[in-house]
């Protein structure tokens, strides 16, 4: 049997336009698997670098010996018929640590085209630790992390406003966008003295020119169908280490709702927009409407909050 790499499956190439921290099965079969539907029915031509969450670099690995690749076996019932489906991934463009790359992780904040940052990192991750100093390489926390990021973003554009980020957490903890906005504050505030003269551009330009969502999504992952190895492996033509089933149970409203204090259901600004089209495709590929025996019915929604909301 082969080996799954590029030279055995082929691998789509789009521009390089999410960052993702975290490379877990939920990130890979929820959110990963989103974009390769959009990429598959939409013109969203998108691909997507990993961050490691963590020093442990097992799953970057065992990705990077698959040049990225891998399948998502789902299972369940979509209006009353049996779903046993098995769809190649390959919009991972690649996978990187910022523990042992750091300078390659900030210099993704160069890339003019990059517009996305999805999240998770743990219902623990979302934290402060007042110990991350701007100079680390890397902050320990993620927010930490990303904050670096961002400043990054703001001194290689000169604080261009249509260059900020629509930030996009999937951290299972109520209102994840907010604690993310409001730790990113904090990191801002916290390190005002090593930011100098940057410290007040800076705050505007995450405030004004920055998105960071409140996400509820979720589904459920088991992991690599390890009872059922051989028939996947005999489906899929390739010999994979990194491949799992997801149940397909997922409901959801396709109107995305603006919750900034303009509470506009249509945003007019383009960086709104575009959050807004993300987030309602998003939505409109997961508003199956079903009930399935196999797992419990997901209500994955996303309501987008401007950075500067209360």
């Amino acid at each position: 049997m082969k080996a799954l790499n590029k030279l055995t499956a082929p691998k789509a190439v789009a521009p390089e336009r999410i960052i993702q921290f975290g490379e877990g099965n939920f990130l890979r079969a929820f959110v990963d698997w989103i974009i390769k539907n959009m990429n598959d029915k939409t013109d969203f031509n998108s691909s997507v670098v990993v961050v490691q969450g963590t020093p442990d670099a097992f799953v970057t690995q065992l990705l990077e010996g698959q040049d990225c690749l891998y399948h998502v076996n789902l299972q369940g019932r979509l209006d009353g018929e049996v779903v046993n489906s098995l769809t190649r991934i390959d919009v991972i463009s690649r996978a990187l640590s910022p523990f042992t790359q750091f300078d390659a992780f900030l210099a993704l904040a160069d890339q003019p085209e990059m517009r996305f940052v999805i999240s998770n990192t743990t219902e623990a991750g979302i934290a402060f630790d007042p110990e991350c100093k701007l100079s680390d390489r890397p902050a320990a926390s993620y927010p930490g992390k990303l904050t670096q990021l961002l400043y990054r973003r703001f001194k290689t554009f000169n604080g261009a406003a249509d260059k900020g980020f629509i930030i996009m957490p999937c951290e299972l903890i109520f209102e994840n966008g907010h604690h993310l906005k409001e730790i990113i504050f904090k990191y801002i505030d916290l390190w005002k003295e090593e930011l100098g003269s940057d410290y007040e551009a800076f705050k505007s330009w995450f405030s004004e020119s920055c998105y960071v969502c409140a996400t509820l999504v979720d589904r459920i992952v088991p992991g690599f169908p390890a009872r059922t190895s051989t028939k996947f492996r005999k489906n899929s033509a390739t010999e994979t280490t990194s491949s799992f089933r997801a149940k397909h149970s997922t409901s959801g409203s396709s109107n995305a709702r603006q919750t900034s204090r303009s509470s506009s259901s249509a945003p007019n600004s383009p960086l709104k927009r575009q959050a807004f089209r993300f987030s309602s495709l998003t939505l409109k590929l997961l508003t199956t409407n079903v009930r399935s025996p196999f797992s419990t019915v997901l209500t994955p929604s996303f309501h987008l909050s401007h950075s500067s909301a209360a």
